[in-house]
This record gives structure tokens, sequence and C-alpha cells, in this order.
């Protein structure tokens, strides 16, 4: 009797360990949060008043199983978006009507595979699909300010709206005021005064800093308000906090970093610097840190911004994406 119990309970311990069954009588998509990963690329960093602003979004598969996603009407409904400004503004979408399906009938419909929204996605192991969506047809975007951009996919937003994936990265890019001729001589790095400090000498101070321990220094050139959105752990709290709630999760993510869980640095070179405009700027590092026995190579591609200080103007550092190098 003891050994018939054991053997229903391994059995039903077994049924729980797949996922659960859609109304399609489909599991494969349950295996979206398990083995897809999403990413987020933007046609370019910069713009002109006029221009449309393209998102490509990527889902890969990673795992053993083949995984299924319904693309739903419209496709904002599948591929969502987070944008703030600068200021850490949060945008809305242009009308809430396109929300809203209005065409039920093209769900039931079949369509090709090139760009078009389709009843259903296959996508094998190590494939991938991708997806370019207009930012500028569904958010306004006001010149002369940057943006940073997150992507939410949701598999299945008709049926299960409660499961989705971010993007592994978040896009950046900048809006100018005007056109201008001849502006590629906007961004020739002469026209950084002499007087001023390079963007290559704040991050050379900043990752000085951190080598020496000296926080102080160290948090001196960051702009927490847009750091914070590089590091997935913290970004959505502090978002959704109030004034006083940011300021606690701001000291938790100083203490955070001060932890240096991805290992001493050891090692740090500045190897490329690209203007995005006049006041937007990226800097390539290469880097060492001490992990274990053999270093650990990494490439860190740091955004600085200038901001006011006062009477002044000085970059400060935004953004940063890392690389593994091998």
């Amino acid at each position: 009797m003891f050994r018939l119990i054991s053997v229903i309970l391994s059995a039903f311990g077994t049924l729980l360990a797949y996922p659960e069954f859609d109304a399609r009588g489909n599991s494969s998509e349950n295996f979206i949060g398990l083995q897809g990963k999403v990413h987020l690329k933007l046609s370019k960093m910069s713009y002109l008043p006029g221009e449309e602003i393209w998102a490509d979004v990527t889902i890969r598969n990673y795992g053993n199983e083949v995984i299924r996603f319904y693309p739903a009407m419209p496709e904002i409904k599948t591929f969502q978006f987070a944008v703030t400004d600068e200021n850490d503004t949060s945008l809305s979408l242009k009308d809430r009507h396109l929300m809203e399906d209005k065409v039920l009938k093209r769900r039931n419909a079949t369509v090709n595979l090139v760009g078009d929204s389709v009843k259903e996605i296959i996508i094998h192991k190590g494939e991938s699909f991708t997806r370019r969506i207009n930012l500028s047809e569904y958010f306004e975007f006001n010149p002369g300010k940057s943006y940073y951009v997150t992507g939410y996919f949701y598999p299945n937003s008709v049926e299960d709206s409660n499961h989705f994936l971010r993007t592994e990265n978040k896009g950046i890019f900048f809006l100018e005021n005007r056109r201008k001729e001849h502006r590629h001589k906007k961004y020739e790095t002469e026209s950084v005064k002499d007087s001023d400090v390079t963007p290559e000498e704040i991050v050379h101070l900043f990752l000085s800093a951190e080598m020496k321990k000296n926080w102080t220094n160290y948090f001196k050139y960051i702009h927490f308000d847009q750091f914070i959105n590089s590091y997935p752990n913290f970004s959505k709290e502090y978002a959704e906090a109030d004034a006083s709630g940011k300021e606690e999760i701001t000291e938790e993510f100083k203490r955070f970093l001060k932890e240096e869980k991805a290992g001493k640095l050891s090692y740090y070179k500045v190897t490329e610097k690209n203007f995005v405009s006049a006041s937007l700027v990226k800097v390539h590092v290469n880097a060492e840190r001490e992990m274990g026995r053999s270093p650990a190579k990494y490439e860190y591609i740091y955004t600085l911004r200038k901001a006011d200080e006062g009477y002044s103007r000085i970059w400060k550092i935004t953004n940063v994406i890392v690389k593994v190098r091998r």
C-alpha cells in the first residue's frame, strides 16, 4: 500500500514538473520564460526631428524545446515599451485606442513571416525571430532630449497577460533640436574646449576612484537617476518609487556598487570615444577584474551626458553596457 501511494505521488510530482497547457493544448510557450531571451536594438543613436525611430525586438531560443508565441493585434500588445526621458519622466502612448483590437478576424488569418503579424510563431533551438517596430508611431518625442527604451515581450497577451519577458538590454537615443548643415562638424573632438574635462578623463577618474576605493569621488561622476536603469535588479523598483523611496533605493544601490561583485578592478584602458551629439558621447574601455586564479576580461561601453552643475557643465555617466572579452 505504501509503495502504491509513493508511485502515485511520484507520478503526480512528475506531472507538476511540466508546464501547464494553454487554450490551444500547447505547452511550448511556457518554455519561453525558461529558455528564451529578448534583445532590443535601435536603428540609430541620434535622430533628427521627423525621422522614424525604429526598434528591433529579437526573441532567441537558447534551449532545447520548441517555443511558440501568438502575436496580438495591434502589435503594441505583444511588444510593449517603457520609455523615459533624461529627466526620468515616463512617456505615454499617443492614443489609447491603439491598445484596442478592432480587427479581431485578423487574429485567425495566416500571414507571411517577413515582418507582418502572424497567427503563430515557432522558434526552434538556436533560432531567433525579429520584429521591427516604429516607436515614433506610438510615442511623442520632444527634440533636444535623450530617451531610454526598455522592451517587454508578451508571448500570449490575449489569453495570459501576466507572463512577459523583459529585454536583456536598454536602448538609448538622442533627438536633435533641428536639422543643420554640415552637422558632422558638431561632433568633432575639437568641439570640446581644452579647459573642459573630457569624457575620457571623466571615465579615467571614475575607474581610478574605484581602484583606490575612493567612493566619494567614484559616485561624483554618476548620474544616478539614469545610471540605475542599467541594473534590472534596481531599475523597476526605482521607477515605481516616490521621492523618498528613490533616495533609499539609491543608497542601497551605492552599497551594491561598493561590494564589487564582479571582482576587484585591476586594469583598464580607454580604447575609443564616439560622439552621439554635442552633449552625448560613448566611451569604450577594456578592463580586467580579479576573479579567482585568472582575471576576467570585459569591455565597458559608458554613455556620458553633459549635465549642468551650478555654473558649469560637466560630463556624467548615465549608462553602461558590459561585454565579456575572450
